[in-house]
């Protein structure tokens, strides 16, 4: 029991990870497609401008199945650590 909930532990970790760095790389090409004399974009707009961007890119939807998917496996993998 104490390994599957270690490797639950370490995949939702592993998950959040990949879902926070394609995050901020969603940001980071969404900013800089933007143009030098428009406002400068923070937060939800970034999300907004990749959107209206890259229309038929998949990287949003990825995004955040790998942030739900690693929070369900580390509250999984936590729940089973304390419950032991």
């Amino acid at each position: 029991m104490a390994t599957a909930a270690t490797w639950l532990i370490i995949a939702g970790m592993v998950l959040l990870v990949l879902g926070i760095g394609l995050r901020t790389v969603i940001m980071m090409r969404a900013s800089d497609a933007t143009p030098p004399e428009g406002r400068l974009l923070h937060g939800r707009q970034l999300l907004l401008q990749y959107r209206r961007l890259f229309p038929k890119s998949s990287l949003l939807v990825v995004t955040r199945s790998l942030l739900i998917g690693g929070a369900i496996l580390l509250l999984a993998g936590l729940s089973l650590e304390i419950a032991r």
